[in-house]
């Protein structure tokens, strides 16, 4: 076997796995839509989402940004 056939079952069990955690996640959300409950919110998750898209944010400026070049 190749490495890309390697590859490819490293992301087919990668999409597996984020399937099976979404479904996971999900019934936990509907159990508690279920009892009532408001949903929960991981303080840390919701950071490191926030500061992920702030760097990808500054690198988007940066690439977009004309290089200067001296004369």
């Amino acid at each position: 076997m190749n490495a890309s056939h390697h590859v490819f079952l490293a992301f087919d069990l990668a999409r597996e796995r984020a399937a099976e955690a979404d479904r996971y996640r999900l019934a936990a959300k509907a159990r508690a839509a279920a009892a009532g409950l408001g949903p929960q919110v991981n303080p840390v998750r919701r950071a490191v989402a926030r500061l992920a898209v702030a760097v990808a944010r500054a690198a988007d400026e940066a690439a977009l940004r004309p290089a200067v070049r001296p004369h």
